[in-house]
């Protein structure tokens, strides 16, 4: 499951370095599922892989809260979003 994971967040990187080169109107959703997607796969490491007897979820709250992340990222970038947030 660990390679598994690994590989997970190497597709979700590369897809990451893709997200600028679509539409606008594209972005925001394509950012939200790729923060989203990652917090399911944080949440099966925290339940120690084992996604047998456990679910691993993302609650409402935090979902909400990755919305307007992912709202910012569709339309700045990781890189400008990070350097106006270390200001």
């Amino acid at each position: 499951m660990k390679g598994q994971i690994k590989r997970a967040r190497m597709f979700f990187d590369e897809a990451e370095r893709g997200v600028a080169e679509l539409n606008s109107a594209s972005r925001w959703p394509v950012w939200a599922s790729l923060l989203l997607y990652r917090q399911i796969l944080d949440a099966i490491e925290a339940n120690d892989y084992n996604n047998f007897t456990k679910r691993a979820y993302v609650g409402k709250a935090k979902k909400l809260l990755s919305l307007p992340l992912a709202y910012g990222l569709s339309f700045l970038g990781p890189q400008n979003l990070t350097k106006m947030v270390k200001r």
